[in-house]
């Protein structure tokens, strides 16, 4: 019996949650959020499909912030996405207390600006930000970062003390062990190859060891969401924008840093470049604007993400060592390696997130926009809610419509024009 949930009462709904078969494409943060959030929610016969391993593509290269990046950014949404935040920072603290290998901090986040000219950037984090942020003067910088970053390097800074830190890959792999632990059925090496549908209507999934019969499959494939959608007539306005995450060898550096945010201009970056602590090293990097940032918009991206081009790391690399007079270990470490991801970007910068029409019980979410670690709880508990009881307490699943372009989009690289 394949259900269609769209006529059917709450009560209804969930009454008949443990006899849904939910499968969930995608072993990242998006996925493994859904995953726990639809078990949790009475869907007992819950299957989490991963193509490689969890956490290996785009979740392992995730800065691990936890921000209110809609309130005083240049890529600001709404309330929705404020909503979202607010419940990931306490999401993460809790998959802390239940699984240690995940680790959490809450040291806030200070942007800073190197010079007088990158303060107005800075100071919309302070005029447009949350209530308790504040701004922050050279020596308290140089003293909360234990000498990290110089005093004599920067203008000006502003303190959001609520902002959290984590391991997204680490707090991905977590999420699978905590999804396992709880009854779940967890399958990597697993990759789905074709979404069955039958009258307009999700029947189940191929993969490479047979087909899955399911009533209910959520989409949570990252920059692969499109291919699988193609056989089913859809695409989603998402382009796949490579980023890339630089880690140095073991630095010394204090583990109670904040996380680091330094707009200047004269490092010719288009962004400010972020920086944190880990285990001693140091993680930083920011946008590129380069040909490897762009290198799967006209092609499929593939399985693997170990190939793509350095421009992009090399220009970031230039750049970040401009701004050593601020943050010396931009220019002291000797070795590092690199992990690349490839996020889902929209034109305008809010997520993908809902049923898909004309596929009945076909769920998605996808182009989270370089924000799945901040937002991926949220749009887990949204989507899970949306499923077995028609709505969110949440947030208003609609802020996120699949559908809300119209079909003005055809093409990833109609997408990056228009971002």
């Amino acid at each position: 019996m394949y259900l269609s949930f769209g006529p059917q009462c709450g009560a209804l709904r969930r009454l008949m949650n443990s006899d849904i078969k939910a499968v969930i494409v995608g072993g990242g943060i998006l996925g493994s959020s859904v995953a726990l959030h639809l078990l949790r929610a009475g869907v007992k016969n819950c299957t989490l499909l991963e193509r490689d391993r969890v956490a290996q593509a785009t979740s392992a290269a995730g800065a691990g912030f936890i921000d209110h990046w809609a309130a005083g950014s240049p890529d600001s949404s709404g309330s929705e996405e404020i909503a979202l935040t607010d419940y990931a920072i306490d999401f993460y603290r809790d998959l802390n207390a239940a699984r240690s290998e995940s680790p959490y901090r809450q040291r806030g986040i200070l942007w800073m600006a190197a010079t007088e000219q990158d303060w107005t950037y800075v100071e919309k984090r302070l005029t447009e930000g949350p209530a308790d942020a504040r701004a922050i003067e050279p020596a308290q910088i140089e003293a909360m970062t234990r000498g990290v970053v110089k005093a004599s390097g920067v203008y000006r800074g502003v303190l959001r003390p609520r902002s959290a830190q984590i391991s997204a890959e680490l707090a991905t792999r977590a999420l699978g062990a905590l999804f396992t632990a709880e009854g779940g059925h967890l399958a990597e090496r697993t990759p789905v190859v074709k979404i069955l549908e039958e009258g307009g209507r999700i029947t189940g999934v191929v993969t490479p060891h047979g087909r899955i019969d399911a009533d209910i499959v959520v989409l949570a494939a990252g920059a692969w969401t499109n291919q699988l959608l193609e056989p089913l007539g859809q695409f989603l306005p998402i382009a796949p924008l490579v980023v890339s995450r630089i880690v140095t060898e073991p630095l010394d550096l204090p583990g109670d840093l904040p996380l680091l945010f330094i707009r200047g201009h004269a490092s010719g970056l288009p962004k400010s470049v972020w920086a944190r602590e880990e285990n001693g090293r140091l993680l930083f990097g920011t946008v590129y604007d380069t040909p490897a940032r762009y290198s799967f918009v006209d092609g499929e991206v593939p399985d693997r993400l170990d190939q793509v081009d350095l421009d992009g790391v090399l220009t970031v690399q230039r750049g970040a060592k401009v701004l050593a007079d601020a943050i010396p270990a931009f220019a002291q470490y000797r070795n590092f390696r690199v992990k690349h991801g490839v996020p889902g970007f929209t034109p305008d910068g809010r997520a993908i997130v809902g049923e898909l029409p004309g596929v009945r019980n076909l769920y998605v979410i996808a182009g989270c926009n370089e924000q799945g670690v901040t937002h991926g709880p949220g749009f887990g508990r949204v989507v899970a809610e949306q499923i077995t009881a028609g709505k969110s307490n949440l947030a208003d699943i609609n802020a996120w419509r699949p559908d809300r372009f119209k079909d003005k989009l055809t093409s990833a690289r109609e997408v990056v024009a228009a971002l």
